[in-house]
């Protein structure tokens, strides 16, 4: 279905460009008053024309993309070529790209402390690098210039468009892309209920933690080498309906500072480590780790589990919603058969939204003077389901085939602009010959009733503690995480290690953290 409506638009595009050219022939044969053409006129007039119209647009603007990944034989390929020309050629472009690994965090840093030109990935949470904003590394968006060059991108994002977590110190310094659900992002579970089945259990018969711990006690007593946990520092926001008690706590880890609680609209700030709260999770997490659901690896290679996951080695997961309504398994990018993977709520807590976006774009502040031309750039990939599908997947038949029910198949590993992060329902909706219809209205729903989080674009200033956070920080990697993922006993070890981070400066950071948030619940 999808592949004949994009063959329509190609065609419509073809046909249009031929009518175009026949018109214009025909009119200028038609003058009376046209000068007759010399014989070699004919194959000049393009080369002329070609001429004409780069003169008029001038020289070209140079954009660099720098993206997380590697580069491949094929997306290298694309973007120097069929890429880059396209772009050239409707836009006046010059559009080049360059990978940094994964992780390579320090190394985008130092290209935006250098001075060098270029826009760069982020994470959905500009908290994540305090240090980037301060330094002035990034460039700023004027709303009113994204208002007019980038209607189609605005247009595509689903009506996310507040920039409300894309701020910082109340400039636009990031641009979203994308158009999905963003709720409770890492919150609740996802589990393999096709798992669960072969144990005599299924997922509707969990309703209660205790529940949940009763089927992963059947899993691991029945597979005892099957991964069970995916990533145990998301047990602070799903199972903080068990330690709670009646908070949501949005946070990255259990080893963190200081913690707002979502289910409230003070500006408290909680000093994490010296609560309740934290104590009675280390205490949870003590008994995963002795019915062994946690391992070791958890704390030492967390990418044992990665790949387990990936593998179709794991039980559960955290945070996909999508997957309420696709239940499908996949062992890198194969799909499992008889695989089910179900969404698992275990409380009655309200989804949240952190963020409106997954990933976006920054331009470092050297390269300021082009951001309106970025902004027409990502307008441009959203301008068209054919640009869309062509910077996502390329060119259809060498890089990609539509399946009979509209599904894109690739041919290439290489990632391109990573589908993931520009994808958005506007362009790609799901599919309701694939999945229950129903389903669909709820996931697609859960954004339209969830709580925004009230730390939505904050963002904290470290700078005041610089000191006191590289020592906590230090505390918190050596003898936290341990006890937090339950390998190393809170009651015996903690009391001591809160005296260390007493002396390192906890209680003045989250005194710093504390003034810096009441401030910003203040202007709201």
């Amino acid at each position: 279905m999808r592949k004949k409506g994009v063959a329509v638009l190609l065609a419509l595009a073809l046909a249009a460009s031929a009518l175009t050219g026949c018109g214009k022939g025909a009119s200028e044969e038609g003058r009376a008053d046209a000068p007759a053409a010399p014989a070699e006129s004919a194959e000049q007039a393009p080369e002329t024309k070609a001429e004409e119209q780069a003169e008029e647009k001038g020289d070209p603007a140079s954009l660099r993309l720098v993206m997380y990944g590697e580069a491949g034989s094929r997306n290298t390929d694309f973007f120097k070529n069929e890429f880059h020309d396209r772009v050239m050629e409707e836009l006046n472009l010059d559009v080049s790209i360059d990978y940094v690994p994964w992780g390579g965090n320090d190394q985008i840093a130092t290209m935006c402390a250098s001075g060098e030109k270029f826009a760069f990935m982020m994470t959905n949470t500009l908290a994540t690098f305090p240090t980037w904003g301060q330094s002035g590394y990034f460039a700023t968006f004027d709303r009113e210039m994204i208002d007019r060059v980038a209607p189609a991108y605005l247009e595509a994002r689903l009506g996310n468009n507040t920039f409300s977590a894309a701020k910082y110190n109340s400039e636009i310094v990031l641009i979203p892309v994308g158009g999905s659900v963003y709720s409770s992002m890492y919150d609740n579970f996802c589990i393999r209920n096709d798992i669960l089945k072969e144990v005599g259990m299924d997922v509707s018969d969990i309703h209660t933690y205790d529940d949940l711990v009763a089927a992963l006690e059947a899993v691991h007593e029945a597979k005892p080498e099957f991964a069970l946990v995916k990533d145990v520092k998301h047990l602070i926001r799903g199972l903080d309906s068990v330690y709670g008690d009646g908070a949501i706590f949005d946070e990255a880890s259990p080893t963190e500072l200081a913690v707002v609680n979502l289910a409230d609209d003070s500006d408290e700030v909680i000093n994490w480590l010296e609560s309740d709260y934290f104590a009675d999770l280390c205490h949870l997490a003590e008994e995963w780790y002795e019915k062994g659901f946690i391992t070791v690896e958890h704390v030492t290679d967390q990418s044992v589990y990665e790949t387990a996951y990936n593998n179709g080695e794991c039980l559960t997961g955290f945070g996909s919603t999508n997957v309420i309504y696709n239940h499908k398994v996949y062992t890198n990018g194969e799909e499992v058969e008889d695989g089910d993977m179900r969404y698992l709520k275990l409380d009655d807590n309200p989804y949240f939204i952190t963020k409106d976006y997954d990933w976006a774009w920054a331009v470092s502040s050297a390269d300021q003077d082009n951001v309106e031309n970025y902004m027409r750039l990502f307008n441009w990939i959203y301008e068209s389901e054919e640009n869309y599908l062509f910077s996502l997947y390329g060119v259809e038949g060498t890089d990609y085939e539509f399946d009979e029910d509209g599904t894109i198949v690739r041919s290439t590993t290489d990632g391109l602009l990573y589908d993931w992060m520009f994808k958005t329902f506007y362009y790609e909706p799901i599919s309701e010959e694939k999945f229950d219809a129903g389903e669909i209205a709820q996931y697609m729903d859960l954004d339209g009733g969830a709580i925004i989080n009230k730390r939505t674009g904050f963002v904290f200033d470290n700078s005041a503690v610089t000191t006191e956070e590289a020592l906590l920080t230090a505390i918190v990697q050596e003898k936290v995480k341990p006890i937090a993922y339950g390998i190393s006993s809170y009651d015996d070890q903690f009391p001591a290690v809160l005296e260390e981070l007493k002396a390192a400066g906890l209680d003045k950071y989250v005194e710093e953290y504390q003034r810096q948030f009441s401030e910003f619940m203040a202007n709201k």
